[in-house]
């Protein structure tokens, strides 16, 4: 399975030049708890609802600071095309939550570890669903099939 096939929405950007406010209205907006920084459409960065608060907020930054100055940098990313393992890897090797997904240099969309975590859990009730059967009835192929009774008007 690959990257593209888990993405449930396309990733929201914003520029780095957006203040932290302006930031925050675009998360409500959108609904979204993370934001893709681009520069003339290059990842520069991602910025979290929880970096807004941790390293704005809280340090006293005024709502019109640039968002580039709260933002991580230096972003793990993964080619829409990857196999899901490379995703699962990158999650378990890098200390994050999302992964930008590119297409070449395009942002076209943003996993969650909480997205990968889904698909995978719905790919292993579909690999156990025999074995769940065979551990509730565990005899049931042991029987012989039951008796099929004709109708007694098509006598």
């Amino acid at each position: 399975m690959k990257v593209r096939d888990l993405m449930q929405r396309s990733a929201v950007t914003v520029e780095p030049d957006i203040t932290l406010q302006a930031a925050a209205r675009r998360m409500a907006s959108a609904g979204v708890g993370t934001l893709i920084v681009t520069d003339g459409g290059k990842l520069t960065g991602v910025v979290t609802d929880r970096d807004i608060v941790i390293r704005g907020l809280a340090r006293a930054l005024p709502p019109d600071a640039r968002i580039d100055s709260v933002m991580s940098m230096n972003v793990v990313a993964i080619e829409a095309d990857s196999d899901v393992r490379d995703a699962q890897r990158a999650f378990g090797h890098h200390a994050v939550r999302r992964l930008p997904i590119l297409d070449g240099e395009d942002v076209v969309g943003l996993l969650s570890i909480d997205d990968l975590m889904v698909a995978l859990a719905g790919e292993m009730s579909d690999v156990t669903r025999g074995i769940t059967a065979q551990i509730m009835f565990p005899h049931a192929a042991d029987l012989p099939p039951a008796p099929v009774l004709a109708n007694q008007s098509d006598a």
